[in-house]
């Protein structure tokens, strides 16, 4: 809990986090570990209680390239690339803390069969949004029209899959309509 704590104020101080989700982050963080492993479980007969969203798997035709883009896009932590056809993109707390990576890949040699569910965009909030210079930032890399609406803007990846950049406001789940 100590390394977290210490990594929450360096990401405070360095302006990635925001006080309010400083604050969040460090109070859901000590109810976790206050209320132990069984406190968090699920009632019985309800399946598991979920604490977070661990990776999402990406196959695509170049791994190289997405790793790239995600990488310098949003800053996460390239891990695991052994240069075997796929990495491992980390964000967020530490892995033992919930932290979240994307896995990059390239097909295998038995490519799933097409599905008619898709995922159908992907949307990462961002410390500190400032909607003026989000739109100088995605400009500079060649995103001259993103489309959304305020604090919330939609670009494509060099696969053509749509990636959503917002502020924590705006894609508040627990947020009221109308605010």
């Amino acid at each position: 809990m100590e390394k977290f704590v210490d990594r929450l104020i360096s990401q405070f101080e360095s302006g990635q986090l925001g006080r309010r989700e400083f604050c969040q982050t460090l109070a859901t963080a000590a109810a976790v570990v206050a209320g132990g492993l069984e406190a968090n479980a699920a009632p019985a007969g309800k399946g598991f209680k979920m604490l977070g969203l661990n990776h999402l798997s990406y196959q695509c035709p170049d791994y190289r390239k997405a790793r790239d883009f995600y990488s310098t896009m949003f800053g996460m932590q390239v891990l695991n690339d052994k240069d075997k056809g796929r990495a491992n993109l980390a964000f967020g707390p530490a892995p033992d803390k919930g932290g979240n990576f994307l896995v990059v890949h390239n097909p295998g040699a038995n490519p799933p069969k097409p599905s008619e569910a898709v995922i159908d965009h992907i949307c990462y909030t961002i410390a500190n949004y400032d909607e003026g210079k989000v739109r100088a930032a995605l400009k500079a890399r060649g995103f001259d029209n993103p489309t959304g609406r305020d604090e919330s803007r939609h670009v494509y990846d060099p696969f053509d899959y749509d990636i959503q950049i917002a502020s924590a406001r705006q894609e508040n789940a627990f947020r009221r309509e109308g605010r």
